[in-house]
């Protein structure tokens, strides 16, 4: 399994952060999660979805994909657009 950018959010918090398989491996092994569940896990990602476990969810984060200026609040007007990670 190669080391992928990870988009996480704890659940119960609003809050996303980023991070990296490796480290979200280490924590899951430590939360007794099987080999094959992480290969299971690690191949969900890598084809675009969310995985929820262990309390967190978890998406692959597309570094590829350009996102400024495609989400926009109701009432933009003159407002930059809305975060992403917001």
């Amino acid at each position: 399994m190669k080391n992928i950018a990870l988009l996480v959010n704890l659940e119960g918090m609003n809050e996303k952060v980023t991070t990296d398989w490796n480290a979200v491996s280490a924590t899951l092994k430590k939360r007794q999660v099987t080999h094959e569940a992480l290969v299971d896990i690690y191949a969900q990602l890598c084809a675009g979805l969310k995985v929820s476990t262990r309390g967190l969810t978890l998406a692959k984060l597309n570094t590829d994909m350009v996102l400024d200026n495609v989400i926009r609040s109701a009432n933009a007007g003159n407002q930059p657009s809305a975060g992403f990670y917001g």
